[in-house]
């Protein structure tokens, strides 16, 4: 009965962490593509780099490949 009650407990919590990182995951893949959407507008408007880079976290490298 231990036994039982220990592996519901164990799973539940790997559950509820796994739903977490999978949370997190997701909202820090959606921030970055929206920096990338936001990095490409400022391309647009013939921004500096180095400010679209400032303004969006991004890198002077990530913004230089979507110039291409």
């Amino acid at each position: 009965e231990a036994i039982k009650k220990g592996h519901a407990e164990g799973l539940e919590q790997g559950l509820k962490e796994g739903l977490e990182q999978g949370l997190e995951q997701g909202l820090e893949q959606g921030s970055n593509e929206k920096a990338l959407e936001i990095a490409k507008e400022l391309l647009k408007m013939k921004l500096d780099i180095k400010d679209i880079s400032k303004a969006t976290g991004l890198s002077e490298e990530e913004i230089n490949k979507l110039k291409c």
